[in-house]
């Protein structure tokens, strides 16, 4: 019921190595968590980021997180989805001397649960829904994230993940390892085409494989992992070699392609999905600082943390994916109006 990580990193405070420590602890009906929670906690950080990150009580249905993940829609997906969620909300973290604050620049030891409350909707309760108003989609699942995880989310530290990709290595077989193996990949690689691991603290500390693995062992299970990332187009080389000064084995991976997570030049215009940054940097100067002045006005009202996580002290990405929210937040209320 109860499992610990323990990383040795070198605090640039104090010009030392210090040990940060996480203790995971399930409860006892559901246990600790599984390797599909990871995927089903992608899903949720997903529809939050769907939503906006408007409010931490994120409304969902089963069949739009089936989707979001990648999953087959069925009662099976149905039942692994309540079991799952059951098992995030009951598990408690504590982390010890290893909680990043991004907002306080600080490591911290906090001990809280990712989710405060999940509501399922029954089958009775779904029918009476539907046949009150007609239609045949609700959204009467909602999960709320905790403070803390909130508070990170608001201070801008999440990265945004190729969902695309991600549903692609999903529907691999032995799936567990290549999906927390690409999660791993897409934070290194993220400015560069190289990233390099110690074979066994990557092995048994991240990917949280068996401390009884030998590395020739460790190296068949990662080879595994990495082929289906080169098969599905995400890297392009992966090997294992002796590091030259500590002869320790190391695992190196070589990106395909130059990141598209790479942030461009402050007089490009930023590369995104829906293209809505886009026409925003195309429009005239007057008409955007206009526009910037009624979102952030219309947000301070019906989305404070949009506004509070934009005002941030952020750059890059961070303040590009407020900036995202903020707009879109602003032309959806417009929409909804014009509707209406």
């Amino acid at each position: 019921k109860t499992y610990e990580v323990e990383h040795e990193a070198f605090d640039r405070q104090l010009k030392r190595f210090v040990g940060r420590k996480l203790l995971i602890t399930g409860s006892d009906a559901f246990g600790l968590p599984r390797p599909i929670d990871d995927q089903v906690l992608v899903g949720m950080k997903a529809l939050t980021c769907e939503s906006g990150f408007t409010s931490k009580r994120v409304h969902f249905s089963r069949y739009h997180l089936c989707k979001a993940i990648g999953w087959q829609v069925s009662g099976r997906s149905y039942e692994r989805l309540e079991e799952s969620l059951d098992r995030i909300a009951g598990t408690t973290l504590k982390f010890r001397d290893a909680w990043w604050d991004k907002g306080e620049q600080e490591w911290k030891t906090k001990t809280f649960h990712l989710i405060e409350t999940v509501e399922l909707c029954s089958r009775d309760r779904f029918d009476r829904a539907r046949l009150k108003s007609k239609q045949k989609s609700h959204q009467l699942c909602s999960f709320v994230w905790s403070e803390d995880v909130w508070k990170s989310f608001t201070d801008g530290y999440i990265k945004s993940l190729d969902m695309e990709m991600f549903r692609r290595i999903g529907k691999g077989r032995r799936r567990e390892v290549p999906l927390r193996l690409y999660r791993v990949l897409d934070k290194r690689l993220y400015k560069k085409q190289i990233a390099k691991f110690n074979l066994e603290k990557l092995c048994i500390g991240t990917l949280g494989l068996s401390p009884k693995y030998c590395p020739s062992e460790m190296t068949r299970i990662l080879e595994r992992a990495a082929k289906w990332l080169i098969e599905c187009g995400y890297i392009h080389e992966f090997h294992v070699q002796p590091n030259r000064k500590t002869r320790e084995l190391e695992a190196i991976f070589r990106r395909s392609t130059v990141s598209k997570a790479i942030a461009p030049t402050p007089k490009a215009a930023p590369k995104v999905e829906n293209g809505l940054l886009t026409k925003y940097y195309n429009l005239p100067p007057a008409r955007r600082t206009e526009l910037l002045s009624r979102a952030t006005a219309y947000c301070k009202t019906n989305a404070p943390g949009v506004v509070d996580g934009y005002e941030r002290n952020l750059e890059g990405d961070a303040k590009r994916g407020y900036l995202d929210m903020l707009l879109r937040t602003y032309l959806k209320s417009k929409k909804q109006k014009a509707a209406a």
